[in-house]
């Protein structure tokens, strides 16, 4: 062990290795939940579909997307950034 590394630092490369050993993504949203998001968000209003060009356009930030997984994705970092900065 190198002891030229403060603890705090080896504490959280500690729990950095832990936390990707686990295997376990965070926030996984396959096509099947992607696919129930934005329709959830198209009956709410959230999201706009453009036919002409196949995209979906999230309408609060005027993002535009080319699939349901890249928009859900995108929607529940978005809504978590902005209800942190509601707070």
């Amino acid at each position: 062990m190198d002891e030229t590394i403060p603890d705090y630092e080896r504490f959280e490369r500690r729990q950095l290795a832990t936390d990707c050993d686990t295997g376990t993504d965070s926030l996984c949203i396959d096509e099947s939940l992607a696919h129930d998001i934005v329709e959830d968000l198209r009956a709410e209003g959230v999201v706009d579909v453009i036919p002409a060009e196949q995209l979906l356009a999230h309408s609060p930030s005027g993002e535009v997307f080319e699939s349901n997984q890249a928009l859900a994705y995108f929607h529940v970092g978005w809504a978590a950034a902005k209800s942190r900065n509601d707070e």
